[in-house]
């Protein structure tokens, strides 16, 4: 599902004028979407995106801590239900991997030097919404999926530079035709 929705995330991205670079590597860690924008003013917008979009979580978005899963004798990614501040220790270790890490910093500066970067998080349905709340108070902007998609649909665009472009045209297709498809004769394998 990740490959699908970061193709939408990237067509959205770059429907709203944004240059776009995915899965930048530093070591053996990756990015998923970083894009820059020129405004007219001359000021350049950079955001560090982030996609993990599911529809039907069993997890959280943030996995336990090392400290917090060898004291509870728990996995990283056990669905077992959080206290509070565990979701909120998780959210500052993920935060800091995913957007923070000093090799992410440092190859966000290769790319684009003294770049003031945002960041972005693009979810789809999460387990505990109060992970959404602890990511977003570490200065993360948050995005449901489905505003990309509502977006992607209702917007007019002129531009399409990714494989997203195709899967909006296919759900497009298939929303505008949907009616007449029921005129058919069904095909069944």
């Amino acid at each position: 599902m990740s490959l699908l929705a970061e193709n939408l995330v990237e067509e959205w991205l770059n429907r709203h004028n944004y240059f776009t670079i995915r899965g930048v590597k530093h070591g053996v860690g990756e990015m998923d979407i970083l894009a820059v924008r020129n405004e007219p003013n001359g000021k350049v917008i950079g955001w560090h995106v982030e996609a993990q979009v599911s529809f039907r979580p069993i997890g959280y978005v943030c996995p336990l801590t090392s400290a917090l899963a060898n004291a509870n004798n728990r996995k990283k990614t056990s669905a077992k239900q959080r206290t509070a501040q565990e979701i909120a220790q998780c959210a500052e270790a993920w935060v800091e991997k995913k957007f923070l890490a000093r090799k992410k910093i440092k190859a966000r500066e290769r790319l684009w030097q003294g770049l003031d970067w945002k960041f972005l998080f693009v979810h789809g349905v999460v387990r505990d919404e109060s992970e959404l709340e602890a990511i977003k108070s570490k200065n993360i902007k948050l995005i449901p999926f489905i505003q990309i998609l509502d977006d992607l649909h209702t917007a007019a665009h002129t531009f399409s530079a990714s494989a997203g472009g195709d899967l909006v045209e296919i759900l497009g297709y298939y929303q505008e035709n949907a009616p007449i498809v029921k005129k058919f004769e069904r095909f069944e394998a």
